[in-house]
């Protein structure tokens, strides 16, 4: 587990990954704007960027349609 780090040795710890961050982030928008990814998965991508490089919990990016929606909906009375 990572030691505690003050608030006045935040910053420094951070840039690095921060900057690191920045150009994969860069290079997958990149990628979306090309049509090599598709935006969702872009957005997949970089939610496990940020969970791998500042330990947050990834998010679940999924396509949600309407019908699902509807089927998982309970009737209201």
């Amino acid at each position: 587990m990572a030691g505690t780090v003050k608030a006045a040795e935040l910053g420094p710890a951070i840039e690095p990954k921060w900057q690191l961050g920045e150009r994969l982030v860069k290079e997958v928008r990149s990628a979306v704007e090309k049509q090599q990814l598709q935006p969702l998965d872009g957005a997949r991508v970089i939610s496990s960027i940020t969970a791998t490089l500042f330990g947050y919990d990834e998010f679940i990016l999924r396509e949600v349609s309407a019908e699902s929606l509807l089927a998982t909906t309970p009737a209201r009375r």
